[in-house]
């Protein structure tokens, strides 16, 4: 929870302008409750919560909004921002508006400071309008501040610590109607710069016109060429707590697949792990590269496969992470390939053609069998996580199956090991890649 809870408090991408560059502050803080609403699908709610801020520098800056997430807490649904500006130094209380929409669990109602400054909040409601004239309330669990000792008790932070040089505490009187407040003091904050959005950095971004697609890639770094290739639906920004570690030895290069991030895609016709293949290697070849290292995540790992195959001096070695050889039960979760198809369904009663269109992919491809895995000459690593959606026999005998192959098992982790424990992942990559004799526990062959 901790790490998804990050993971938006870095996608809302909050910023101090007017510096020639993004800055945020070095204490930079969130908490949030979470309120169930699974039962008020398709109804408006009203958010309100009274916050007074006193900021001591021009660093202090607040933020509120509220975000719909639907059945895991990678689901992000919607954001509704507060549409007005908060005012210093003095009580107010904000509202946000919005409806609960089709899918959505959880309402998390995020309060962001950066800076330094003391910032009161109370009185946190929710509303859901449940007719013409009525309104429910639904409980916030602390959010009167009035019913625990413990501050922050029923709320998320995100962090296990608090930052260096804040202080949390209640402040009986201090509220709007002299009620007890949650009062945060902001100390010792200083302007630090923000590392580049990965997927959006114009700095590092360029493109590169194929037929039928516009593709968007990013590079960074210096040295012999690294290819990343996200998974299905994702992009760039899936390989952020990758790009730098990678960057410090290769010149990598980030690539928006086809139909996804920011690639554009013109076609219309189903998609193929072969036309994403041909792709890269007309990529390369705009840059003048006869070959190049390949990472693949996902779909990117068996878009790799069939760069190997069908391009074979293109890939110098190769890293799969969680690939697949065919969409069967044999190789992948039997609820990983329903949850597909139910979800597919759903985007093509929504008309959501585009995104049905990937999800179609997976679900008919790739079309490898054993015996093509005999051509690829490149050494591959053959990574999955302990607890992977692809199957642990099928990694295993993809490896097995390779000339130059072996497999590695990522224990504890799941199919999204580059997140969940990027020391462990980037490690195991750089030591496959850079020669390096390989120490992660689970080697097989």
């Amino acid at each position: 929870m901790r790490t998804k809870l990050l993971l938006f408090f870095l996608l809302l991408g909050i910023s101090f302008a007017g510096f020639g560059q993004a800055y945020h502050s070095s204490n930079s803080f969130f908490f949030l409750p979470q309120v169930p609403v699974q039962q008020f699908q398709g109804r408006p709610y009203r958010y309100q919560v009274s916050v007074k801020y006193v900021p001591t520098d021009t660093t202090a800056h607040l933020s509120l909004r509220a975000m719909q997430v639907g059945k895991n807490d990678y689901d992000f649904k919607h954001t509704d921002p507060l549409t007005e500006r908060p005012r210093p130094n003095e009580w107010h209380t904000y509202t946000i508006e919005g409806q609960i929409g089709t899918g959505v669990q959880k309402l998390w109602f995020y309060s962001i400071i950066d800076g330094n400054g003391t910032f009161l909040f109370d009185n946190l409601t929710l509303h859901v309008q449940t007719s013409a004239q009525a309104w429910q309330a639904v409980p916030i669990k602390n959010g009167d501040f009035e019913h625990s000792a413990t501050p922050l008790a029923g709320y998320e932070t995100g962090r296990k610590d608090l930052p260096a040089g804040l202080a949390v505490a209640l402040a009986p009187g201090q509220g709007p109607d002299q009620s007890q407040a949650l009062r945060l003091t902001f100390s010792g904050g200083t302007l630090v710069k923000t590392a580049p959005r990965y997927g959006h950095n114009t700095a590092a971004g360029h493109t590169c016109q194929l037929p039928g697609v516009k593709l968007y890639y990013e590079t960074y770094g210096q040295g012999n060429p690294l290819l990343l290739l996200h998974g299905n639906g994702e992009s760039i920004n899936s390989f952020r707590r990758q790009i730098d570690a990678f960057a410090a030895h290769f010149r990598v290069i980030a690539v928006d697949t086809r139909a996804q991030g920011q690639s554009i895609d013109t076609l219309t016709s189903p998609l193929s792990y072969n036309l994403f293949a041909t792709d890269m290697k007309m990529l390369l070849d705009s840059l003048h590269l006869p070959s190049a290292y390949v990472v693949g995540w996902s779909d990117g790992g068996n878009t790799g496969l069939l760069m190997a195959q069908h391009y074979p001096t293109s890939v110098r070695k190769l890293v799969t992470m969680g690939a697949n050889l065919f969409p069967t039960t044999e190789a992948v979760e039997a609820k990983m390939l329903r949850q597909s198809e139910q979800g597919r369904q759903t985007l093509l009663k929504q008309g959501k053609t585009a995104q049905a269109r990937l999800l179609t992919l997976v679900l008919t491809e790739p079309h490898l069998t054993y015996a093509d895995l005999a051509t690829i000459q490149a050494p591959t690593l053959v990574l999955a996580g302990e607890k992977d959606i692809i199957k642990r026999a099928h990694t295993q005998a993809i490896a097995a199956h390779l000339p130059h192959g072996q497999a590695i098992i990522l224990p504890g982790v799941t199919h999204y090991a580059p997140q969940e424990n990027p020391a462990l992942f980037n490690e195991t990559v750089l030591n496959f890649l850079l020669d390096r004799p390989l120490t992660t526990p689970g080697l097989a062959k």
